[in-house]
């Protein structure tokens, strides 16, 4: 009898899935290309599938995870993991998938393997998946304000620091930056808008910053990026100041602003979508007109002749 294959959990946002229930599972989003390993966010819910044997589940029907044998039951063993009912560790159970709720950080292993209640037989060798949950993405900006620039400058590097212990490989981040430019008196307070550009930087979920990308370095667990601002030049001979804001992605829809990860990203597949905050999402640079110096007053040599 063929082993069953345990199916890992990874995102592939299907054309025909953004139609489907938010609660639907379609088996055809899952995959074993990463076949003894995977990489999962904590405190955010997943499942693992198990393809079921044929001899058994002749009339299986992938697409919907539909149509197990009548005799066919699965065991899964695991510690540390909180499993949704009916599955309990280590008791077989007429159901080839598990879910797991509200995981920890930490490395976990899930053995499985399929059992027939007709014949009395069970395969003698589990397949094994390990789960690695690792924290959530965090990102600052740690560029420092510059208030005190004299006259027009050049564009300054501004850079984005992220944290998450994933392999280099699997590191990819969406988030966008926004540039606002105003004319400010003395004081600070804004005399005019001169421009605001929300997608000064934008990488979407959909083509997220990785490696490869001018900018972005990698060294597990902390990643960077790299981009320059605009050439800072003096509005209208106003005080001028350029603020780029961190946010949420363009196609991140109705979630707060932050960061998302490839791996929160897949993560979410059935909590729905979420962001991590930024720690310091903001940098401020002002560029100053030069004092033109005023002429000098003194009593006039002429005052009493």
């Amino acid at each position: 009898m063929k082993r069953s294959t345990l199916l890992n959990l990874a995102l592939v946002i299907m054309a025909t899935f953004m139609f489907a229930s938010a609660n639907a599972q379609i088996l055809t989003d899952y995959s074993e290309d990463e076949a003894t390993e995977m990489y999962q966010t904590e405190d955010r819910t997943f499942r693992l599938y198990v393809l079921p044997d044929p001899i058994y589940s002749p009339s299986y029907v992938a697409a919907t995870n539909s149509n197990l044998g009548a005799n066919s039951e699965w065991r899964f063993v695991f510690t540390g993991l909180t499993a949704v009912a009916p599955v309990v560790s280590g008791t077989p159970v007429a159901q080839n998938w598990v879910e797991f709720t509200n995981p920890a950080v930490g490395d976990y292993t899930v053995d499985v393997t399929e059992l027939n209640t007709l014949i009395g037989c069970e395969d003698a060798t589990p397949r094994t998946t390990t789960i690695h949950v690792v924290a959530a993405p965090s990102a600052t900006c740690t560029t420092v304000d510059k208030t005190d620039f004299c006259g027009d400058q050049a564009a300054q590097e501004i850079t984005l620091s992220i944290t998450e212990n994933v392999p280099d490989n699997l590191a990819a981040y969406a988030f966008s930056v926004e540039e606002l430019v105003e004319e400010i008196d003395g004081s600070g307070t804004v005399i005019a808008t001169v421009s605001t550009n929300s997608t000064f930087v934008d990488f979407t979920l959909a083509a997220k910053v990785k490696s490869g990308t001018p900018g972005f370095t990698a060294a597990t667990p902390s990643f960077t990026y790299t981009f320059n601002s605009s050439a800072l030049n003096i509005s209208n001979n106003y005080r001028t100041r350029y603020t780029y804001t961190f946010k949420k992605a363009s196609d991140a829809g109705a979630v707060a602003d932050g960061i998302i990860s490839a791996i929160s990203h897949k993560s979410d597949y059935i909590d729905g979508l979420t962001s991590y905050a930024f720690t310091d999402d903001q940098v401020v640079f002002i560029v100053n007109p030069a004092p033109v110096t005023g002429p000098v007053y003194h009593i006039p040599n002429a005052f009493n002749y």
